[in-house]
């Protein structure tokens, strides 16, 4: 090289080819996943609320001797209910063993 080559010409000379990039693999889904009994077809239905309101709605469930889930159950129906809808959820918990 001459002294008064470019920057760009030195630059292009000193960079080493570019690689080729690295194939791309897609995940595989865990095979040995279990699912739970109790929640075999069925859905989540879910919400974020303060924790100050989460907590009273635990301490109600547990003051009415219910798993959070059935009085979940039991708050939506009320709302099918008040818009004219027939009763959807089943006020159950797999969780709970009933006497």
């Amino acid at each position: 090289m001459s002294k008064s080559a470019s920057l760009k010409t030195l630059a292009a000379v000193s960079r080493p080819a570019p690689a080729e990039p690295a194939p791309v693999v897609a995940a595989e889904a865990p095979t040995n996943y279990r699912t739970a009994a109790t929640r075999a077809a069925t859905r989540q239905l879910s919400g974020h609320f303060p924790a100050d309101a989460v907590q009273a709605f635990r301490v109600l469930a547990a003051e009415q001797d219910m798993d959070v889930q059935e009085l979940l159950a039991e708050g939506i129906n009320m709302v099918f209910e008040r818009f004219g809808r027939a009763n959807r959820i089943e006020i159950t918990s797999g969780r709970r063993k009933r006497d």
